[in-house]
């Protein structure tokens, strides 16, 4: 399993009562149903569906180490390191499409 550098920050020193916007991919045989109440479980939820068998979440920071010891994970990234490519329309250029 692939954890971050901040998410493994986070496992070792989290901070009392923040909350951490995570990406976690499920390995391809992963149970998402037994995921998603696990991160229950944590005192967490499930945010968004995303693409390749990952999903958004949101779990205390004390319970990160918790959900890393989880079966089925094959990566766990903060939200902020993820790109989603979504285009927002903008041209820097200021020039056409």
């Amino acid at each position: 399993m692939y954890l971050s550098h901040p998410v493994r920050r986070m496992c070792d020193d989290p901070v009392a009562g923040e909350r951490a916007t995570l990406v976690v991919e499920l390995d391809a045989d992963a149970d998402a149903a037994g995921f998603a109440a696990s991160v229950e479980r944590l005192g967490g939820t499930v945010e968004a569906s995303l693409r390749f068998d990952a999903y958004r979440i949101v779990v205390p920071e004390e319970s990160v180490g918790d959900l890393c010891a989880c079966d089925g994970l094959a990566v766990v990234e903060t939200d902020d390191a993820v790109g989603y490519g979504v285009d927002t329309g903008d041209n820097e250029d200021g020039g056409e499409r």
